[in-house]
């Protein structure tokens, strides 16, 4: 009887997570409280801040794995599909793989290992060692400086730098067979770009503004679940990054049916 329990719980538990934390990240991002709004000067030097260490501090690692994903996917499936496929097939399949895919996965797997875990560990230190409630109060909106910058901020850098990985990766890996097959194959840059339509890049944005506010959300949900023991800190991390992971997954899975 005891499996079925556990049954039980485990089909129960994944509801009611998602629902706890929609709530949590419709609170967090709610512009109005108390009938007034609630960003000011602090928040966004808040949200400067979280850009510029989830976006411009992960360019390097982005870079020298975009520039591996240009070697070791652009090119050699450029090389082994143009016997069998059209060029303007095989420029909807780089698309679809390099762009849709691994840029997008693959800056979100860095920002989940960078990001995440420093939001956890961040947010959770001030609430063990009871900072935000001090903060509080003393009427200072925790959510307002601490959260909501957070979560945008992360979700804008996880838009931008995926972006960036897939225009690298795409180049990179164009440039180089260029240059060790034939100079012909630079036409595929213009190609590429007038293979992109309005409506999937509309489409490429919000996933990836979803995987960034999706991972900030769940570390910022987390890390105030630690309470009074300094062991609570690595288990909401870890915790932390197994369930963002997964989410991510997931939410990849539903978007890929559209």
């Amino acid at each position: 009887m005891q499996w079925i329990g556990a049954l039980g719980r485990l089909t129960l538990g994944f509801p009611l997570y998602l629902y706890a934390l929609t709530l949590f990240t419709l609170r967090a991002l709610s512009p109005w409280q108390a009938g007034r709004l609630r960003f000011n000067l602090a928040s966004y030097r808040t949200l400067l801040g979280q850009l510029i260490f989830t976006g411009i501090d992960a360019l390097p690692v982005l870079s020298l794995l975009a520039l591996g994903v240009g070697m070791a996917v652009t090119l050699p499936l450029v090389l082994a599909l143009q016997s069998l496929m059209d060029p303007a097939e095989i420029i909807a399949l780089l698309i679809r793989v390099v762009v849709y895919e691994l840029a997008t996965l693959l800056t979100a797997v860095i920002l989940l290992v960078r990001t995440a875990s420093a939001i956890v560990v961040d947010l959770g230190g001030m609430k063990l060692h009871r900072e935000l409630e001090g903060l509080e109060m003393l009427g200072v909106r925790t959510h307002t400086i601490f959260l909501a910058p957070r979560i945008l901020g992360v979700g804008l850098a996880q838009m931008l730098l995926a972006i960036y990985c897939a225009a690298l990766a795409l180049v990179s890996g164009i440039l180089l067979l260029a240059l060790v097959e034939h100079p012909g194959y630079l036409l595929f840059l213009e190609d590429i770009a007038r293979a992109f339509q309005p409506l999937a890049l509309l489409f490429f944005l919000t996933k990836n503004l979803g995987f960034g506010l999706l991972m900030a959300s769940i570390a910022c949900y987390h890390a105030l679940q630690v309470e009074r023991s300094p062991t609570e800190l690595p288990q909401q991390t870890q915790r932390a990054l197994i369930y963002a992971l997964s989410w991510i997954f997931v939410f990849n899975g539903v978007m890929a049916l559209f």
